[in-house]
């Protein structure tokens, strides 16, 4: 039993390990990503933006078919092959050569799509940009195969700078020299082609030092092996594509029914909230294999724990970041340039929804790994939910009809996911687990709310930031004293058995 509590709490350790990881990098993305919305923004103004973001949409929901579910697969393919360090580098040069055919082929369907369709179909410059744009779908898909494949090496630092420092700054880099070279227009497009190219070659370096190499000249794909890997991928690739269209589609719709220049605003609002979902993904690189163990060797009835303690950590940090919107998220839309304001609704509703997805969506993994099907058909009827909420908000409300379309949609998602695991896979945990932070974000907001009106100007904002921060941390704090609580995670084992996954055929 000792035994037992020793491994739970090192594979706790483990986690929190890569989340403090890449935590340390999420300082230098935010800056980065910032960056890129004001010269965006200032430079490019909402038009421009609009049609990037659609083509950026568009490219990676061809990711998640490209990628051909691999950033969870490749693990159970890797832990299969764990006995050699030779075979399991031949394991991820299968999977990057499937991922390379796949994508490239997806990557000429996008390209003849933007040249044939009708111009009513991609508003504004969509068409153009997401021609140019295509071929990134194979630089995307092989950046997630081998960052993954450093994962499993629990190498997280390659994640951390490829993600954090890489990409974003090159991105950055090249969208402002394009600017200021004259190519104004393309300008954000040339940006996306370096920062992913740049992290690209960062993340095939990464893999190739932690693997000690690829051992090239002993590979020879085979044909059976090709196929089982792909066989294993179909259903999760299914739910990847549904997972990227659940939260996408929403940009899509606002770019059909409202035009380029609305997409640009909701386009700013929804990456302001990403770095809520980027919390969840900061806890991925070791989250996801140590789930993958922990169901292998508890079952799902002894996982409830493990999976309830990594939720109600990721809330607690996820939550200020709302609150911080509520308190601020005007003035920020407003220093990002003109006519970007109006999404100060839509950000607080878009937050909302990705505290709610990126949180509860560890529970995803479960179907993941024993049921892909029934995840699939959970993403499906989401979605149905999103897009029917969509078609009667946004005619009506615009971009915050469609923010709140997708607060909808996670919302649904959350209770029948709730539903799903306590019923069919014995997940019983009781909702109080997650009560104290919201509590104390519902304080913080009303902390904000008050505070506000005793000054003006961006005094009034920064009063509200401080004493909405003040008061989750002081509930937050009262919260955990009083149930005699700690956020530790819990549950989790870092070794056991992986074979979720049939050994691979012997080379």
């Amino acid at each position: 039993m000792a035994s037992e509590t020793g491994k739970t709490a090192d594979a706790g350790r483990m986690i929190l390990k890569g989340a403090q990881a890449t935590a340390a990098g999420f300082g230098g993305r935010l800056a980065a990503r910032l960056l890129f919305l004001f010269v965006a923004g200032r430079l490019f103004g909402p038009g421009p933006f609009g049609a990037y973001v659609l083509a950026v949409a568009a490219v990676e929901l061809a990711v998640s078919v490209g990628s051909l579910g691999m950033k969870k697969v490749l693990f159970q393919r890797l832990d299969a092959e764990a006995g050699g360090a030779q075979a399991a580098a031949h394991v991820l040069l299968d999977a990057a050569l499937l991922v390379t055919l796949a994508s490239l082929a997806i990557a000429a369907g996008m390209m003849a799509a933007a040249s044939l369709l009708p111009r009513t179909w991609l508003p504004g410059g969509a068409a153009a940009a997401l021609f140019a744009l295509a071929p990134m779908v194979a630089g995307q898909s092989l950046l997630d195969l081998f960052l993954a494949a450093t994962r499993w090496r629990h190498a997280i630092r390659f994640e951390v700078l490829a993600r954090s420092i890489v990409e974003p700054y090159a991105l950055l880099l090249g969208a402002a020299a394009a600017w200021a070279a004259g190519i104004e227009a393309q300008g954000l497009l040339v940006g996306y082609w370096c920062g992913t190219l740049a992290a690209l070659a960062y993340a095939v370096l990464g893999a190739r030092r932690t693997f000690g190499g690829f051992a090239l000249e002993a590979w020879r794909p085979e044909r059976r092996a090709l196929w089982e890997t792909l066989r294993a991928s179909s259903s999760n690739t299914a739910t990847d594509l549904l997972n990227a269209l659940y939260t996408r589609v929403d940009l899509w719709l606002v770019g059909l029914l409202l035009g380029v220049q609305d997409a640009g605003v909701y386009g700013m609002a929804k990456q302001i909230a990403v770095p809520i979902r980027q919390v969840r993904q900061s806890f991925d690189g070791l989250l996801i294999p140590l789930v993958s163990r922990t169901l292998a060797a508890r079952g799902s009835k002894g996982s409830g724990e493990a999976l309830a303690s990594a939720t109600r950590l990721i809330l607690v940090i996820q939550l200020p970041l709302l609150v911080a919107l509520y308190a601020a998220g005007g003035a920020l839309l407003g220093f990002l340039g003109r006519g970007f304001a109006a999404g100060y609704w839509p950000v607080l509703a878009l937050a909302a929804a990705e505290t709610v997805q990126a949180a509860f969506s560890i529970g995803d993994l479960v179907f993941v790994y024993l049921k892909p099907r029934l995840g699939l058909w959970l993403t499906l009827g989401s979605i149905a939910v999103g897009v029917a909420a969509a078609l009667l908000l946004i005619p009506r409300w615009g971009v915050t009809g469609a923010a709140l379309s997708v607060l909808a949609a996670y919302g649904v998602r959350a209770v029948w996911r709730s539903v799903v695991l306590r019923g069919r896979f014995q997940f019983d945990v009781p909702h109080s687990h997650h009560a104290g932070p919201f509590v104390a974000a519902g304080a913080g907001v009303a902390a904000a709310a008050a505070a506000r009106p005793l000054a003006a100007g961006l005094a009034s904002d920064g009063l509200a930031l401080a004493a909405g921060l003040a008061a989750y941390g002081a509930i937050l704090f009262l919260w955990l004293r009083i149930r005699r609580e700690s956020l530790s995670l819990t549950g989790f084992t870092a070794d056991g058995p992986a074979a979720l996954f049939p050994r691979a055929p012997a080379r």
